[in-house]
């Protein structure tokens, strides 16, 4: 039934879903004051909504239904500490915009605006949050999987890149606040997880790396077999799947909330996974223990 109800993307989708994600944003109002913050919060999470409403249904990363947009807002209510608006959030929110030109070069329309455009955005990320640098990856990745390497579609993203930056540092200059400047590139690499080894973390944790890893393996060889587009983007996905952990694992002041720098790429793969069930019965089984544990987890 559910895997039905969510097998289309419809209008009426969002909307059920954004009262999903209403009633986990709910549970997480124990831990919080009531104020006119809430509500711009909520104005905040929209926003990303559709921007990551937008880039799966643009460039098609799965078929036509909504289980990406409902994992996402599933894996929010499994850590309710991602429902801040911090800086976290707010580099989020740039990688997403940095994510929309990065998957769209699928398409060759406007590649250099593209291109320069995905450069800028991932050096506002930088100057929120210094590792997602490392998504540079990602945009060169997509330039050789769907277009081609030229000394234009190499040198424009480091223009992008750059330019944020350099007025950054103008303006650190101007006010004689370089030291600011200079602790964007003091990268203190950092692999310590005992943050995440206490129980609220612990089991979501296990529990979705285990639906994660068995839909990739299902899933990549069916993908990988045939030379097509969705081939190229399944290949990005996972690519930035692994750099969004290596952000989270680099990350020194770990809070829960880095943890969303993830959540596309797993929803994404997700939600391929869920298409393979060709019994209904069990695709509805997935989403319930997914629901179920996730609400749970808030009362223990």
């Amino acid at each position: 039934m559910l895997a039905n109800f969510f097998g289309k993307s419809k209008p009426v989708n969002f909307v059920v879903l954004f009262a999903l994600f209403l009633i986990y944003f709910s549970l997480s109002l124990f831990s919080k004051e009531l104020s006119f913050g809430l509500f711009k919060e909520l104005l905040w999470f929209i926003v990303v909504f559709s921007v990551y409403n937008f880039i799966i249904a643009k460039n098609q990363l799965t078929f036509d239904n909504s289980y990406a947009f409902l994992f996402f807002v599933i894996l929010l209510g499994f850590f309710p500490d991602t429902l801040n608006i911090n800086n976290t959030f707010y580099a989020c929110l740039t990688v997403l915009l940095f994510l929309r030109k990065v998957y769209s070069l699928q398409s060759s329309k406007n590649v250099f605006h593209k291109i320069f455009d995905g450069g800028l955005w991932l050096g506002f990320s930088f100057l929120i949050e210094p590792y997602t640098a490392i998504f540079i990856i990602l945009l060169y990745l997509s330039i050789f999987l769907h277009q081609r390497f030229t000394y234009q579609t190499l040198l424009i993203p480091i223009i992008g890149f750059s330019s944020p930056v350099f007025l950054y540092f103008t303006y650190c200059f101007w006010y004689d606040k370089t030291e600011d400047f200079q602790l964007l590139f003091n990268w203190n690499f950092s692999y310590k997880l005992d943050f995440y080894l206490n129980t609220k973390y612990l089991f979501p944790i296990i529990f979705i790396s285990f639906l994660t890893l068995s839909s990739i393996l299902l899933k990549s060889p069916k993908v990988l077999a045939v030379l097509n587009t969705f081939r190229k983007n399944w290949i990005l996905t996972l690519t930035h799947l692994t750099i969004s952990l290596s952000i989270i694992f680099l990350i020194k002041d770990k809070i829960g909330s880095e943890l969303l720098f993830s959540f596309f790429p797993i929803s994404v793969v997700l939600a391929n996974g869920l298409e393979l069930f060709q019994k209904r019965w069990f695709a509805d089984l997935f989403v319930i223990a997914a629901l179920a544990c996730s609400i749970i987890l808030y009362f223990i």
